[in-house]
C-alpha cells in the first residue's frame, strides 16, 4: 500500500462517518438497519473502479454481516467473505483484520471452535500495529471464548486476562463485568462455585449503576448464570423465578443462542422438579433455536439434557439415542465437558437397562475425561497466571503512582524555579534535597521488590500444596464413587435379600466417604467442610436409595453453619448415615409418610450434640443399645468413642431420638497442646 492509499483510507474512514450520519437522518424512519446496509452497497455498485468506494463497501459489508452474525450465521458469513475477498483485492488490511474477527466470532457462535481460534489468531497476529485497543481487547475474548469451550483453561484465563487489562485501561465497565462473567464460567467447568459465584458478584457489582439496554441484558445474562448454580444446589423454585423472569424478558430475535441458553436452562430445571412435558417443552425449543444457527455445541448439549428426561421417563432406548446423538455434536467439536457428560449419562442408563458391560465402558470414559480436565498441572498453570497477572496489575498501578509522583515533582520544580530563580543557592540545596530523596524512595522501592518476590515463593507454595490435596480429594472421590457404581451392578444379580441389604449398606457408607471427599476438593478452603451442604446431599442420596423418587418422609437440617475438617467430618458422616438409614429401614418400615430431623449445635468451643431423630416406629420399651446385635448401632458406638463421645437414646412418646455428643477432634488436640 502506497503513502496515497493510505492518506485516503484516513479521509475515507471521515468520509464514512459523515455518510452514515447523513443517511441516517433521511432513512432511520423508514427502513430497518439491514435495508438501510443493503441500500448502501447497491448506491455503490456502479463505481467498481474508485478505491474509495470499494474499501466503503468492505466496511459495509462487514457492517451487514455483524447484523446478520446471531439471527443468520449463513448470510452472516457470506458477507464476511464477501468483505475479505474484496479487501485482499484492494490490499485494505484494516477491513481484512475486521472480517477475519466477525468470521472467528461465527465459528464460535456455531461450535467450529478450532477454525475461530485459527481466524481470530490472524487478527492478533497483527497486534502491534492494531491502535484500535477496544477491538483488540474483544478479540482477545472472543479467542479466550473458544479455547472456554474446549476446555484450555489455561489459555482461556491468559486471554481473559490479556483483555481484562486492556478494558481496565479504557474503564470500560460493561466489557470488564462482561470478561467477569467468563472467568465465573471457567472455574464453574472446574467445579470451583464460590469462585464462580464471587466473580458473578464482581461482574454485576461492577455494573451496578450501568442502565443501558446493554448493561441490563448482560445483568440478566449473569442472573441467569447464578440460577444454574442455585439448580446445582437444589433451590430449585429459587432458579425457576430467576430464569422465568429471564426469558419473559429476553427478546428472542435480538440474540437468539443467548434466548436457546434460556430455554436450556429452564427445561434443565423443569426437569430437576420432574415436571417432564414443561422440560420437553423447553428443551424443543432451544434445540429449533440452534438447529437455525447451526450451534453444534448447544445442540450437543440439548440432546444430551433431552437423553436425561426420556432416562428418567424409563424410556432408556429413546434415551440412549439421544444421549447418542448429543455426544456426536460434542465430539465433532472436542467439548470436552459435554463429552464427560455424556459418557456418565451413558453408563447410567446402560446400567439401568442391564447392560453392565457398557455401563462400566462409559463409566471409564468418563472418569478418564474428568481427569483430563481437573489435574494438578492444569490448576497449577491457571494459578500461575492468575498471581502473575495480580503482579503485573499492581506493579502498573505503582509504575502509575510513580509516574504521578515524578510529574508533580517536575511540575514543583517548575513553580519553584519561577519564584526562586534569584536564589540559585537555595535551589542547589532544593535538589540535593531531592536526589537524596529519589535515591531513599529507589532503595525503598528495592527493598519493597524483594519482600514481595519472597511473598511470591511462599504463595506459590502454598497454592501448589493445596491443589495437590485438591487433586488426591478428587481422585479418591472417583475411586470411591466406582466402587458404589461396582457394588451396584453387582447388587443387580443377587436375589437374597439380607445379602443385597448388606451390599445396600455397604454402598451408602461409601457414598458417606465419597460426598466428603467430593465437598473438599470443590471447597475454596480443602481443610475445612461445609457440614450442611455434605448432610443435605447425604439426605438426598439416602432417601433416593430407601424410598426411590417418592418425597413422602421429609428430612429436615439444622447445623448453623458448622464446618469441620477432615478428621471429624468421616466419622460423623458415618454415623449420621448410620442412623439415617435405620430411621428409613426400621422407624418408616410400615408407613410411607414422616419426618426426620438432622440437628448439630455446639455446646462450647469443642464439644457438639448431633441429634437424629424420626416420628415413624417407636422403639421397644426394653431396647437397650449396649446389648443390641445391630452393626449399625455397633459402628455408631465406636465412631463416637473415635470422636472422643457417646452414644445413646432418648426416645419420647412423639419421636424416637439418638443423641451423640462429641468433639472436634482438631479443637480438642488444640486444647491438649
Amino acid at each position: 500500500m502506497t503513502k496515497k492509499d493510505k492518506r485516503l483510507f484516513s479521509f475515507q474512514d471521515i468520509f464514512i462517518g459523515l455518510l452514515f450520519l447523513v443517511f441516517s437522518i433521511s432513512y432511520c424512519q423508514e427502513s430497518t438497519k439491514i435495508d438501510s446496509l443493503k441500500r448502501l452497497i447497491e448506491k455503490y455498485k456502479s463505481n467498481q473502479k474508485n478505491t474509495l468506494v470499494d474499501s466503503s463497501k468492505v466496511i459495509l459489508f462487514n457492517q451487514l454481516s455483524e447484523a446478520y452474525i446471531e439471527s443468520n450465521p449463513i448470510e452472516a458469513s457470506k458477507f464476511a467473505m464477501e468483505a475479505l475477498a474484496l479487501s485482499n483485492k484492494i490490499h485494505y488490511k484494516n477491513g481484512s483484520l475486521m472480517s477475519f474477527s466477525i468470521i472467528g466470532r461465527i465459528n464460535n457462535n456455531t461450535g467450529d471452535f478450532t477454525i475461530a481460534i485459527e481466524n481470530i489468531n490472524k487478527v492478533l497476529a497483527q497486534k502491534e500495529t492494531i491502535k484500535n485497543k477496544t477491538f483488540l481487547g474483544d478479540n482477545h475474548f472472543y479467542l479466550a471464548q473458544s479455547y472456554l469451550f474446549l476446555n484450555n483453561f489455561p489459555e482461556a484465563l491468559k486471554n481473559l486476562n490479556t483483555a481484562l487489562q486492556l478494558f481496565e485501561k479504557l474503564n470500560d465497565k460493561l466489557r470488564i463485568a462482561r470478561i467477569y462473567n467468563n472467568i465465573a464460567i471457567l472455574y464453574g467447568k472446574q467445579d470451583r462455585y464460590d469462585k464462580e459465584l464471587s466473580y458473578y458478584n464482581l461482574a454485576l457489582a461492577t455494573i451496578k449503576n450501568e442502565n443501558s439496554k446493554k448493561a441490563n441484558r448482560l445483568k440478566d445474562i449473569i442472573n441467569s448464570n447464578i440460577a444454574l448454580i442455585y439448580n446445582d444446589k437444589g433451590e430449585h423454585d429459587k432458579a425457576l423465578k430467576i430464569l422465568l423472569n429471564s426469558y419473559i424478558n429476553r427478546d428472542k430475535n435480538s440474540n437468539p443462542n443467548n434466548y436457546a441458553l434460556i430455554c436450556r436452562s429452564l427445561g434443565s430445571t423443569y426437569l430437576s422438579l420432574k415436571n417432564y412435558d414443561k422440560a420437553i417443552e423447553f428443551f424443543e425449543k432451544s434445540l429449533k433455536i440452534y438447529s437455525e444457527t447451526g450451534n453444534k455445541s448447544g445442540l450437543g448439549d440439548v440432546y444430551r439434557e433431552l437423553g436425561k428426561v426420556y432416562f428418567q421417563k424409563k424410556n432408556n432406548q429413546k434415551a440412549i439415542e439421544l444421549t447418542e446423538k448429543g455426544l456426536s455434536f460434542s465430539s465433532q467439536i472436542g467439548e470436552l465437558e459435554s463429552i464427560k457428560f455424556g459418557h456418565e449419562n451413558l453408563a447410567k442408563i446402560y446400567s439401568q437397562s442391564g447392560n453392565y458391560k457398557k455401563a462400566f465402558e462409559n463409566q471409564l470414559l468418563y472418569k478418564r475425561y474428568s481427569d483430563s480436565m481437573f489435574n494438578g498441572e492444569i490448576n497449577n498453570k491457571m494459578n500461575q497466571l492468575q498471581m502473575n497477572f495480580e503482579f503485573e496489575r499492581k506493579q502498573e498501578m505503582l509504575q502509575l503512582e510513580q509516574k504521578q509522583k515524578d510529574e508533580k515533582q517536575v511540575n514543583e520544580a517548575k513553580k519553584q524555579k519561577i519564584l526562586f530563580s534569584i536564589i540559585a543557592l537555595s535551589l542547589f540545596f532544593v535538589s540535593i534535597l531531592a536526589v537524596g530523596i529519589y535515591v531513599n524512595l529507589k532503595q525503598h522501592q528495592k527493598q519493597k521488590r524483594i519482600v514481595e518476590k519472597q511473598k511470591e515463593v511462599i504463595q506459590n507454595s502454598l497454592t501448589e500444596k493445596e491443589t495437590l490435596l485438591r487433586e488426591i480429594h478428587h481422585r479418591v472421590k472417583n475411586n470411591l464413587q466406582i466402587i458404589s457404581s461396582l457394588l451396584n451392578m453387582q447388587s443387580h444379580d443377587i436375589d437374597d435379600e439380607k445379602i443385597l441389604a448388606t451390599i445396600q449398606e455397604g454402598q451408602s457408607r461409601v457414598q458417606a466417604m465419597s460426598l466428603i471427599h467430593q465437598n473438599l476438593y470443590q471447597s475454596e478452603h480443602v481443610n475445612k467442610v461445609d457440614v450442611e451442604n455434605y448432610l443435605k446431599e447425604l439426605a438426598a442420596y439416602l432417601s433416593k436409595m430407601y424410598r426411590g423418587d417418592s418425597d413422602e418422609i421429609l428430612v429436615a437440617i439444622n447445623t448453623k453453619g458448622l464446618q469441620f475438617d477432615f478428621d471429624t467430618a468421616i466419622p460423623l458422616g458415618l454415623i449420621v448415615n448410620e442412623l439415617v438409614s435405620n430411621a428409613y429401614k426400621h422407624a418408616f418400615k410400615d408407613s410411607i409418610k414422616g419426618n426426620i430431623w438432622i440437628e448439630i449445635q455446639a455446646l462450647n468451643d469443642v464439644d457438639y450434640e448431633l441429634k437424629v431423630s424420626n416420628n415413624g416406629n417407636k422403639l421397644p420399651l426394653d431396647f437397650d443399645i449396649a446389648k443390641s446385635k445391630s452393626l449399625g448401632l455397633k459402628l455408631v458406638t465406636i465412631l463416637s468413642k473415635q470422636l472422643r463421645g457417646s452414644f445413646k437414646n432418648e426416645s419420647t412418646n412423639s419421636k424416637t431420638v439418638c443423641v451423640v455428643v462429641f468433639k472436634d477432634l482438631k479443637a480438642f488436640q488444640s486444647l491438649e497442646v
